[in-house]
This record gives C-alpha cells, structure tokens and sequence, in this order.
C-alpha cells in the first residue's frame, strides 16, 4: 500500500474493489482521491480504467503520461503538472456503474527511492 491509500478516508476505500493490493475507486472517489493526492503533494502518474465483472477486471483503458511530464526538480509543480493531467483525463473518461480506476501514485518519498 502507498502513501496515498494511507490517506484515503474509510468511505472512499469503503467504496473500492480490491485488486490485490490496489484499489479500484469509482469515478467520484477517484477525482476525490485526485484533490487529496494534490492536498498532499502526491503525484499521480497513471489510470488504468477497468469494468468490474463477476470473472474479475476487464481493463477498457489506461494512460501514463509520466514520459510527457518530466520531473525538472521542482516537486510542487510536477504534482500540480501530473494531477491536473490526471484530472482532465478521467472527466474525459467518465465511466458508468461497475467501472473504476487504479491510480498509480507516487510520494516525493517514494519517487526519490526509485533513484
């Protein structure tokens, strides 16, 4: 579990299907989760975007657009460049009951681990 699922509220993780260790957020606890990365500088690097079956996750579609958005440095404007991403994408890709999507998220802590 990452920084960001830390954080999430119960009723927000209450809400998600578990796949395996991620979270699968409908799309209002998604944005949602999008506004409390931001509040705490956790960037949002993807989403995959899935419909739940009774077989398991059908994946519809998915971005990563970390490659378009370089870290220069400056952690804040990277978070605010990757979040805003993240939010004009997933209102471009509103979907309806039994969907969700997994953010892929990363702490400042956690990206310079990557290093």
């Amino acid at each position: 579990m990452g920084e960001l699922e830390r954080l999430l509220p119960d009723n927000l993780r209450s809400a998600a299907v578990s796949s395996g260790h991620e979270l699968v957020l409908p799309y209002a606890e998604a944005l949602r989760a999008i506004g409390i990365a931001t509040e705490h500088q956790i960037a949002i690097l993807g989403l995959e975007a899935f419909e739940v079956q009774k077989e398991g996750l059908l994946t519809v579609d998915y971005t990563g657009y970390d490659r378009d958005i370089p870290f220069t440095g400056d952690w804040k404007a990277y978070v605010a460049a990757m979040n805003a991403e993240a939010e004009r994408w997933i209102k471009e890709h509103r979907l309806g009951e039994n969907h969700g999507y997994i953010l892929s998220s990363t702490s400042q802590k956690e990206f310079a681990s990557l290093k």
